[in-house]
């Protein structure tokens, strides 16, 4: 066999580690991981369900702790509260204090069907994604500043995935479904502002389709993607390093955790239409997420 007749997915250095089950039932459509350090606990929303859920993973209890309108992304504040992005509004849930919801943004504008995958920057403003159902261009990534004001600051998409920092976080990875790109963009983290971008990683056909990814400490990206049932490893140098493969094909989001960030959880829907949360582990730990410092000053409609 030649060696150009070998997939991109073959020429891999890393031997495929092997995932373990963690959550059987994890809803219809889980994805946003988020580990929170605070009491050791592993979060994330089913899409489809309605439902945020949580873990505590010392005693694997879990639990639904918000149900309503569906959160399609979410991020903790540094104040303890957390912040859910919903089908029409953005408000904050405070988990400690009888799960209470405090209106942010009522009436929310913003091109797509919902909100898709979240992360904060140093100044604690959140840049979140949008999908849009069978329009390439029909939506983006959002910008919300730490007064409240929403904004738009890209376009040109139909599906914004997954983003992640680099260390000195002046660059921000990002994941287009529609063109199956992850993108390496310039950010201004004292403006909250985008620069220019270049492809970083451009998908094979047999890799299916970039979703949720994580940086570890070492720079080396960690890709989940839709349609091929891996997460893909690829270097600050853009070689591709490794894979991990799954007992399912769309695998949607990942997030280190663990006491010592070495745990890689990844959420991955199977063929039976069921989401489920593995686990495996990493030579390396991932670099630590920032909170959001939104400050909440009662409801207010969105400024696009």
């Amino acid at each position: 066999m030649s060696d150009e007749s070998v997939s991109a997915l073959e020429k891999v250095i890393d031997p495929p580690a092997a995932p373990e089950v963690l959550v059987e039932d994890a809803g219809k459509a889980a994805q946003n991981l988020w580990w929170d350090d605070r009491d050791e606990s592993l979060w994330w929303t089913d899409v489809e369900g309605g439902r945020l859920y949580r873990l505590n993973f010392r005693t694997r209890i879990q639990s639904a702790v918000y149900e309503g309108p569906a959160v399609g992304a979410f991020i903790p504040q540094g104040d303890h509260s957390w912040l859910l992005f919903r089908e029409k509004d953005i408000v904050s849930f405070d988990f400690e204090s009888h799960a209470q919801v405090t209106p942010l943004i009522e009436n929310v504008r913003v091109d797509g069907d919902r909100f898709n995958e979240i992360i904060a920057d140093s100044e604690g403003r959140v840049l979140v994604g949008t999908v849009r159902d069978g329009r390439p261009n029909g939506a983006g990534i959002y910008r919300l500043e730490t007064s409240g004001t929403l904004s738009k600051v890209l376009g040109g998409t139909g599906q914004s995935n997954g983003m992640g920092w680099n260390a000195k976080g002046d660059a921000l990875y990002w994941s287009c479904g529609t063109t199956k790109t992850i993108w390496r963009c310039r950010y201004d983290a004292k403006r909250g502002a985008l620069g220019s971008r270049q492809v970083f990683h451009e998908c094979m056909p047999d890799e299916g389709t970039p979703a949720g990814l994580a940086l570890d400490v070492e720079g080396t990206l960690w890709s989940a993607r839709r349609e091929a049932g891996v997460i893909l490893k690829i270097g600050e140098n853009r070689r591709l390093l490794g894979q991990v493969t799954f007992p399912a094909r769309h695998v949607t989001s990942l997030a280190f955790g663990g006491p010592d960030h070495r745990t890689v959880f990844a959420t991955a829907i199977t063929e039976e239409k069921q989401s489920k949360i593995f686990m495996l582990q990493s030579p390396v730990p991932g670099m630590p997420l920032q909170r959001s410092k939104i400050k909440p000053n009662g409801a207010a409609e969105s400024a696009i």
